[in-house]
Formats: structure tokens, sequence, C-alpha cells
């Protein structure tokens, strides 16, 4: 029971610490803070943490050998990333990344400067990051994690659940989408949206460029960003707007 929680308490750590490299990355690239990564609703990135129990379970005996540890870091994390790809594409009749632009890609799935970021990572991860981890981890009673680890293994699932649910709506919903009219279009975007927004807003920020296989794919995209893009400019309006009558209250009140 200890090793399971203590296997899903590492799974979920390095998830979340996959999202934190993820919006520092991004932050850095867009000049300004960036904190809607990841498919689910939670600060975290799953394939971070599955990348990171493939290496503690099968890199470590590599740990004598670090040509052969970096080799088989990048093997495994840019097979498990392009079967996500794959299996995400399948899923929901959508390309969420494209490495197409990239040189060395393999079908816009994955490419090399990633695959050679990931081997780095890898190599960090089994000499510095784990390690650390580990010493800390060891230090936690374990009744206590495996209270924490249960918590968070129902969270996640929940989490799971949720965003599966949603995405399948989404899914179903846009592949009837079979009008040539934007102002069509438009409207039952606008329909979809209103149900979900907050994930679906999140979604789209973490994946800006993703690309839809339904007819009128593009069309969709383009008219679900920009829907996105004028609420949230009402919502900031709103705000800002409720921020100067709160203002004029306060200095009418010293009056």
């Amino acid at each position: 029971m200890y090793n399971i929680c203590l296997y899903f308490f590492m799974f979920y750590c390095y998830a979340i610490f996959g999202w934190t490299v993820e919006c520092i990355t991004c932050s850095i690239g867009q000049k300004k803070f960036v904190h809607d990564r990841g498919f689910l609703i939670g600060p975290y990135c799953p394939i971070y943490g599955y990348g990171a129990m493939y290496m503690y379970f099968f890199l470590n005996r590599y740990y004598h050998e670090p040509i052969t540890l970096f080799v088989m870091a990048v093997v495994g994390t840019s097979f498990l990333e392009y079967i996500t790809s794959y299996l995400m594409e399948k899923l929901f009749n959508a390309r969420w990344w494209d490495y197409s632009n990239d040189r060395f890609n393999l079908e816009g799935r994955i490419c090399l400067r990633n695959a050679v970021a990931f081997g780095i990572l890898g190599m960090a991860f089994i000499y510095v990051i784990n390690p650390i981890f580990l010493f800390i981890v060891n230090k936690i009673p374990h009744l206590v994690l495996i209270i924490i680890s249960i918590i968070l293994f129902i969270s996640f699932l929940i989490d799971n659940i949720l965003t599966f649910t949603i995405m399948n709506s989404l899914k179903s919903k846009l592949a009837n989408v079979r009008q040539d009219s934007t102002s069509d279009i438009d409207k039952q975007v606008r329909e979809i949206l209103s149900k979900h927004t907050f994930y679906i807003n999140k979604l789209f920020k973490s994946f800006p460029k993703v690309k839809f296989s339904f007819p009128f794919g593009e069309q969709l995209m383009n008219s679900i960003m920009e829907t996105l893009d004028n609420m949230n400019t009402k919502k900031k309006e709103r705000k800002k707007r409720i921020k100067e009558l709160k203002h004029e209250l306060k200095k009418e009140s010293k009056k």
C-alpha cells in the first residue's frame, strides 16, 4: 500500500513540476506571466509524471553510464510524447501541438529540440532532482503520505472525469457543425462556450495552435479564439468599471 501511494505521489509531484516548467518557459518566451498550461483543469501536466515514472523504473540501471542514460531518456520520452499526441488526436479529433516547423521532426508530433531537452532533463532527474525528492519524501511519516496520496488521487480522478466529460461533449457538438456560414458557426460556438467557459478558455490558452479535423476545423478554431478574446475583453472591461465605481463611491463617502 505504501509503495503504491509513494509512486502516485511521485507521479503527481512531477506532473506539477512539469506544469511549473511549462509555465516558466512559456512566460519567458511570451514575455508575460503564463499559467494556463496542460490539458486537465488542475495545475499539472501528467505527461511529465509518466515520464518521471519511466525514468525512475527504467533509467536508474544506467546510473554509471551517462551516455546510455541520455540516449534512453531521449528515446523513452520521445516515444511517450509521440504516443500521447497520437492518442489525443484519435480521442478528440484534434492535433494539440505540432512541431512541423521545427527541424528534424517526426510527423510534427516530436522534434529533435525537445528530445534533446528531455534527455538533459532525464540526466538531471537521475543524478540530482529525484535523489533530493526521495530524501525529502522519506522524511514524511508513512501514514501521512498514504492519506495525502489518497486525497490527491481522488482529486486527480475527479479532474480526469470532468475534463473528459467536457471534452467529449465539446467533440460531439463541434463534429455536428455542418453549416458553411460564419454566422451559424459563431452562434454554435457561443452556445458551446457558454456552458464550459472556464475550462475551454484555459484549454485554448494552453493549446493556442490546436488543429481540428472536423469539417470547417480552421473556421471553428478562429471562431472559438475570437469569441474567447471578446469574452475576456468584456470581462476585463467589467472589472475595470467595477473598480472605477468602487473608487467613485469611496470618494463620495469621504465628502
